[in-house]
């Protein structure tokens, strides 16, 4: 076994990152927490300091989706430190398994596209650059939302304040999806199995955003937006960053 020998000038970084607050401890990354979870199923470790930018798959997804976008960049980048902008661009997504420009995150609505009535989805990918800082950071990618969601005044709820708020969760879910977070379900009852809607909700009791298949605020003001349970996994995707 190799044993490690640290100048002081690293000890004291050690310690002085092992102490601070809701950061990576000097042990290693730290990838989960209560009601939030990153995506390293997916590659993801961290989130870049470098500016994200939001592009649309064609016109009718940008004006449909732009209002949707410009709240979860407004809130990213508040949470973050990280610029989230959105664009006007235009951009075709490229085939499964390829990945977009750097740090585009390409947004368009279409009809069922994995098949399943109500059912939209995110295709993230991670920097892969060894030994740079943003090896395994948040690349990119591009969401599809089902455009289900506006075809009737009542697709999540009858209650027209609960079904505005429950769409603008589903979009700002997928975009949690593409910059790093996973959904948070976790066996809480001890049952063995890991169960849709199983997450650590919020003091208000409110399931987190990133829960699946649907968490979120359902208020007028607050769906859409990441829960106190999702912003500390946001803010910890940018504490990873540069650390492997």
């Amino acid at each position: 076994m190799r044993v490690a020998r640290l100048t002081l000038p690293a000890l004291l970084a050690a310690l002085l990152l092992a102490l601070a607050p809701g950061r990576a401890s000097a042990a290693g990354l730290v990838y989960s927490g209560t009601g939030w979870k990153i995506a390293t199923k997916d590659g993801i470790h961290s989130l870049s300091p470098k500016p994200y930018v939001f592009t649309f798959t064609d016109t009718a997804s940008r004006t449909r989706l732009t209002p949707y976008a410009k709240a979860a960049a407004t809130q990213l980048t508040s949470v973050t430190g990280t610029t989230f902008t959105v664009s006007t661009t235009i951009e075709v997504p490229p085939a499964e398994g390829s990945c977009p420009t750097e740090h585009h995150l390409i947004l368009g609505v279409k009809y069922r596209p994995v098949g399943s009535k109500g059912m939209s989805h995110a295709w993230n990918c991670y920097t892969n650059r060894p030994g740079q800082p943003d090896y395994h950071a948040a690349w990119g990618g591009w969401a599809w939302i089902d455009s289900e969601y506006w075809s009737t005044s009542s697709w999540f709820s009858t209650n027209s304040t609960v079904n505005t708020a429950r769409i603008k969760n589903a979009v700002s879910h997928e975009i949690g999806h593409l910059v790093g977070l996973d959904h948070p379900n976790k066996d809480l009852d001890g049952d063995g199995t890991v169960e849709s809607y199983e997450c650590a909700k919020t003091t208000g009791g409110y399931l987190p955003l990133m829960c699946s298949p649907h968490g979120g605020y359902t208020s007028s003001t607050n769906g859409g937006k990441f829960t106190s349970r999702d912003t500390p996994g946001l803010r910890q995707l940018v504490d990873n960053y540069g650390m492997g």
